[in-house]
């Protein structure tokens, strides 16, 4: 048989372990949008670069271009 003092603990730790799987539920939420802000962010670093690697190779055409007019 299980005394009153027992069955408060297992409620005790019932309440507990609710209120970390809350905790946990919480986190992963927060932990997959943190993760899609980094994608966002990686996705902008990739398209500045492609936009950077053209603009610079527009230029060195030009340059080339103005070289042989000269």
């Amino acid at each position: 048989m299980m005394t009153d003092q027992a069955l408060s603990l297992d409620a005790t730790q019932e309440t507990r372990i609710v209120v970390l799987d809350m905790r946990v539920s919480r986190l992963k939420e927060r932990n997959d949008d943190l993760e899609d802000r980094v994608r966002q962010l990686e996705k902008r670093v990739f398209q500045a670069g492609a936009i950077s690697a053209a603009i610079l190779a527009i230029l060195g055409l030009l340059a080339q271009i103005s070289k042989a007019y000269l």
